[in-house]
C-alpha cells in the first residue's frame, strides 16, 4: 500500500471532481490530468487522515490481477441489480412526502448537509421501504459500500467512512463526503425508486459543492 498526503484545500477540491457514483480517486485524477481512461489494477481511495497534522490521505493499494478478477465478478452483478417499479400510488406518495420535507421550514433552515442528508433519506425509506431497500443495494461502488444495516459492515473500508445511522431506520450511510457527492447518492437512490427528475433538481438545490 502507498500513501499520498495532501492538504485538505487540495482534497477537498478533487472530491468535488467526481461525477458519478463510484468514481475511483484514480479515475477523477486520471480525468483532471488528461490521462487516458483505461483500466489498470490500481484502486485508489481518499480518505480522511485522522493524525494530529490534520492532512488528508490518499490510499492507493495495489492488488493482484487474479484477486482483481474474483473482485469484480460479484460487484459487477450487484451493479446492474434491476430495481422493480413501484405503482404511481406508491411513487406519489414519496414524491409528496420528499415535498413535504424540503418545504418545511426546520429543513429550509438546516445548514448542515449532513443532516438534510439523513432527512430526506429516512422519507425515503419511511415512505417506501421495499422501494428504498432495492435502491440501496443498487447504489454500491466498484470498492465502495455506500449503504448498510450496520455500522460495522462501513467501518470495514475504514473509520474514515464516518457512518451515521438514518434516523428511524435500520439502515446505515457513509457520511465522509462532500455536498456534491451527498447528492450523488441521493440521486441514484432516487433514481433507482422511479421518482421524478423535477423532484431530484427541487433536492439538488439544498446541496451545492463544499
Amino acid at each position: 500500500m502507498k500513501i499520498i498526503e495532501v492538504d485538505e484545500e487540495l482534497y477537498q477540491y478533487i472530491a468535488s471532481q467526481t461525477r458519478s457514483i463510484g468514481e475511483s480517486a484514480s479515475d477523477i485524477l486520471r480525468r483532471l490530468l488528461n490521462f487516458p481512461a483505461v483500466r489498470t489494477d490500481h484502486n485508489v481511495t481518499f480518505a480522511p487522515n485522522l493524525s494530529a497534522d490534520n492532512q488528508s490521505a490518499v490510499e492507493i493499494s495495489n492488488e493482484l490481477a487474479r484477486d482483481n478478477e474474483k473482485v469484480e465478478e460479484k460487484p459487477a452483478a450487484k451493479e446492474k441489480v434491476a430495481t422493480r417499479k413501484q405503482s404511481d400510488e406508491a411513487i406519489q406518495k414519496v414524491v409528496s412526502k420528499v415535498r413535504e420535507l424540503i418545504q418545511s421550514a426546520d429543513f429550509q433552515q438546516e445548514s448542515k448537509a449532513v443532516v438534510r442528508f439523513l432527512a430526506i433519506l429516512r422519507v425515503l425509506y419511511r415512505t417506501n421501504p421495499e422501494s428504498f431497500a432495492q435502491a440501496t443495494e443498487s447504489l454500491q461502488g466498484r470498492t465502495r459500500v455506500y449503504f448498510a444495516r450496520d455500522e460495522g459492515t462501513l467501518l470495514m473500508a475504514g473509520n474514515h467512512t464516518k457512518p451515521k445511522q438514518i434516523p428511524n431506520t435500520p439502515y446505515w450511510v457513509i457520511t465522509n463526503t462532500n455536498s456534491g457527492r451527498k447528492m450523488l447518492m441521493l440521486e441514484g437512490a432516487m433514481q433507482s425508486m422511479h421518482l421524478p427528475e423535477e423532484l431530484i433538481d427541487e433536492v439538488r438545490t439544498f446541496f451545492t459543492v463544499n
